[in-house]
């Protein structure tokens, strides 16, 4: 990570390292275009291929199935496609073959468990970072500062998405920079989010090769556990000098998916300033957690 003035020389540091301001254009200008998230919409209506009635038909009575209207009989399919009553028994007989759809023992039909299966796999078509972005612009215009979202990656923290400050001063590094999971607040809590076990393992790893953990083991435990319970954490130059940031979970369901960041100069973060960036990254980590709920339903 580093500290940069815009318009003020600056020798770029191996990783992080900083971004010369002639290719920043906006926020995420430093992602080549074909990366950079885009908002999601509609498909074109596809063209009409010939030859496949038959196969459009069976589409139909799959699609019929809503949330409304989860179990069907067969003559209700019938008559919401428009084909007789031999050829939907068909229909669902070919999609019981293939496992997605299966009888309620009661003359009904309805979507089998296989189907959870094909919408875990739309759901996963869907960028986690679509998502993360326009809430992370949001954060970064509110706070002022630079909002970054860290994922976990084996033993690091790897950031993924960024949105820069448009400060003359204000931080700065490359997405998909990698730091420790016991050094910076975003890294601290994903750390304090894992298994105990899964945890204490990599901080016997870590302790070997960082001395300052190995001075305050019960310390360090300590403020894990506060990170844990209070859901949020801060941190101030424990990776690069000057710095402070704030940072808050971002939960898919019940398991800890990623964490969003505010971080900026330590010297025009009053302490008022730090509590309101605590709680808007807060926010910010609970609308995110929001929207990915909302896309899996």
């Amino acid at each position: 990570m580093a500290t940069r003035n815009r318009g003020a020389s600056h020798t770029p540091q191996p990783t992080p390292r900083s971004t010369p301001q002639s290719t920043l254009s906006g926020a995420l200008a430093s992602r080549p275009a074909a990366e950079r998230p885009r908002a999601l919409v509609p498909l074109a209506p596809a063209k009409r291929i010939r030859g496949t009635a038959s196969s459009r038909k069976v589409l139909q009575v799959l699609t019929s199935f809503t949330p409304e209207r989860p179990i069907v009989t067969v003559d209700a399919l019938a008559k919401m496609v428009k084909v007789p009553l031999s050829t939907a028994y068909r229909y669902i007989a070919l999609l019981r073959e293939v496992g997605l759809v299966t009888d309620d023992g009661h003359g009904g039909y309805h979507l089998s468990p296989r189907m959870v299966e094909l919408a875990r796999a739309s759901r996963a078509a869907f960028s986690f970072i679509d998502v993360a972005q326009p809430v992370m612009e949001k954060l970064r215009d509110a706070s002022g500062e630079t909002v970054i979202l860290i994922r976990r990656v084996g033993d690091a923290a790897i950031c993924v998405e960024r949105v820069e400050s448009a400060q003359r001063v204000r931080l700065s590094f490359e997405v998909g920079a990698a730091f420790p999971l016991h050094r910076g607040a975003a890294p601290k809590l994903l750390l304090a989010h894992m298994a105990r076990r899964e945890r204490d393992d990599y901080l016997g790893r870590a302790r070997k090769i960082d001395a300052d953990l190995r001075r305050r083991p019960t310390q360090f435990a300590e403020e894990l556990d506060t990170i844990e319970r209070q859901a949020w954490a801060e941190s101030n130059e424990e990776i690069t000098p000057d710095i402070w940031a704030a940072a808050a979970p971002v939960l898919e369901g019940a398991r800890l998916a990623a964490a969003v960041s505010v971080a900026g100069p330590a010297y025009r973060l009053t302490a008022r300033q730090r509590s309101k960036i605590i709680t808007l990254t807060r926010r910010a980590g609970e609308e995110i957690s929001a929207q990915l709920v909302a896309l899996g339903q």
